[in-house]
C-alpha cells in the first residue's frame, strides 16, 4: 500500500475483533514511530504498549467526569498510549510560541496509526481521560505527559475498497476552504 492509500483508506475504527495483533506487526507499528521526524531530532517520546487485558478494560474507568465515550476501548486488543516529555529545546521554542514537543508526538503517533492502516489493523485516536488516572495506572514518570491513546486491533467488520473496517469516508472541506495562497484568505485555487 502506498502513503497516500493509507491516508485514504484509515478510519477511526471503533469495533475490533478479538483477534490479537501478531508481535512482529506491533513490532513494525512501533518502529514507524521510532522512525518519525522530531524538532532537534530529541526523540522525546515514550510509548507505553498495553495488552494486558483488565489493564485495557479499566482504560475507560479513568475518562474524565466518568463519561463513556470511550467505552469500545475495552475491546481493543491494545493500546499504544503516546508520552511526552519537554527537552531544553522544546523549552526554548516555547519561549518563542512554538510547541514542538507536541508536534514531535503527533508526528510519531500518526505514523503509528498510517502504519496500523497499512498493515489491515484498525485505529483509533483517544483524547479523553484523565491523565492523572493514567499515569498513576501505568506507572509513568512525572516528567512524562500522555499526549493520547490509539486503541488498536483488526476491525470487526470486514474492509471494503472504501475504508478498513467498511466505514465510509466522513465529509472533508474542500482545498479551497482552507488553503489560501501567500496570505491568509487570499484563494489558491
Amino acid at each position: 500500500m502506498q502513503v497516500f492509500e493509507a491516508i485514504k483508506w484509515r478510519r477511526s475504527v471503533r469495533k475490533f475483533s478479538p483477534r490479537k495483533i501478531e508481535k512482529e506487526k506491533i513490532l513494525q507499528i512501533l518502529e514507524a514511530a521510532r522512525l518519525a521526524p522530531s524538532s532537534s531530532n530529541r526523540q522525546a517520546w515514550h510509548f507505553v504498549v498495553i495488552d494486558d487485558e483488565s489493564l485495557i478494560k479499566a482504560i475507560p474507568q479513568q475518562e474524565i467526569g466518568g463519561s463513556r465515550v470511550t467505552a469500545f476501548i475495552k475491546d481493543a486488543p491494545l493500546v499504544i498510549t503516546g508520552c511526552y516529555t519537554k527537552k531544553l529545546s522544546h523549552t526554548i521554542a516555547q519561549l518563542f510560541g512554538h510547541e514542538n514537543h507536541l508536534v514531535d508526538i503527533s508526528i510519531a503517533l500518526t505514523h503509528i496509526v498510517l502504519a496500523a492502516t497499512e498493515l489491515g489493523i484498525g485505529s483509533c485516536y483517544i483524547g479523553w481521560f484523565s491523565e492523572k488516572n493514567l499515569k498513576k495506572m501505568l506507572g509513568i514518570p512525572g516528567n512524562f505527559n500522555i499526549a493520547c491513546l490509539i486503541a488498536l486491533g483488526y476491525p470487526a467488520d470486514v474492509s471494503t475498497p472504501e475504508g478498513i473496517g467498511g466505514i465510509a469516508s466522513r465529509p472533508r472541506k474542500k482545498l479551497n476552504e482552507i488553503v489560501s495562497y501567500n496570505k491568509f484568505g487570499e484563494r489558491f485555487l
